[in-house]
């Protein structure tokens, strides 16, 4: 056998190696998953916490102890780690088939808390204000500035109607979305709403200094966040499947109390 000839066919022999290899890593992966799901099964039968994110780091740590060469350990442990969001995924996939959308008054923690949400439950994350912005390549400010809030209603009514058809995502609303009943109504169609209430002086807290809300420009008071949120209180009840009190919780306490309440509707 030539050299050549001789190089090609050994070259071919590792490959079907590691075909073979791909092959059985494929049938344990599918196993895993399978098993994953009737852990979940099994979870939500006895009413066990769904969530073990101690569980998780305890995996992938063990990981390493199982190699021979520990010259892959680096690899093998980005690959659990991979496996383990995957997991987490597939789980959200059955848990939260429709999406979670925040509404709330602007400042009530709506994003930190959807990106906190959507890291832990590997769901997708739309902010429905940055997607406006992202498709009219403008500020919210210079929106409301150039052309008017009546503009900027329209393309959030739209927007709304968009994200609505989603499945398994983690939306985000700007806080005047319930001064349309229909954003409600498309947002509701395949979603859960959940209402971060929170008091207005912590509000005027979070956000004194923030310069990008426009209406609140030069009307910056605990007196005025109050006035609209009485103006919005009814409205905000009547669009929320969920109410959740931010007062003196943390991010990582009201994520908890929003998949918990979740799961037990």
């Amino acid at each position: 056998m030539k050299k050549g000839v001789k190089i090609l066919y050994e070259l071919e022999r590792m490959r079907k190696e590691i075909d073979q290899y791909d092959k059985s890593l494929v049938e344990i992966i599918e196993k895993r998953l399978e098993t994953v799901l009737d852990i979940l099964k099994y979870k939500q039968e006895k009413g066990l916490p769904i969530q073990h994110p101690q569980r998780e780091h305890d995996v992938i740590e063990k990981t390493t102890s199982y190699l021979r060469n520990p010259e892959f350990s680096i690899e093998i442990q980005e690959l659990f780690k991979e496996i383990m969001r995957l997991s987490r995924k597939r789980q959200s996939q059955v848990l939260f088939p429709c999406n979670i959308v925040l509404i709330g008054f602007m400042g009530s923690g709506k994003s930190t808390v959807g990106k906190l949400l959507a890291q832990q439950l590997e769901m997708e994350y739309v902010d429905m204000d940055h997607y406006i912005q992202e498709k009219l390549g403008l500020t919210i400010e210079q929106i409301f500035e150039t052309y008017g809030e009546e503009f900027f209603r329209q393309h959030e009514k739209e927007t709304a109607m968009e994200l609505g058809l989603l499945n398994n995502t983690i939306i985000v609303c700007g806080g005047g979305i319930i001064l349309n009943n229909e954003n409600i109504v498309n947002l509701k169609r395949n979603g859960k709403t959940i209402l971060l209430n929170t008091e207005a002086e912590e509000i005027y807290n979070r956000i004194k200094d923030d310069k990008s809300r426009p209406l609140l420009k030069d009307k910056m008071s605990v007196d005025y966040i109050d006035k609209l949120l009485c103006q919005r209180k009814s409205l905000y009840l009547d669009a929320a499947d969920i109410i959740v009190d931010t007062h003196d919780k943390n991010i990582d306490a009201i994520c908890k109390e929003i998949v918990g309440t979740l799961l037990r509707s």
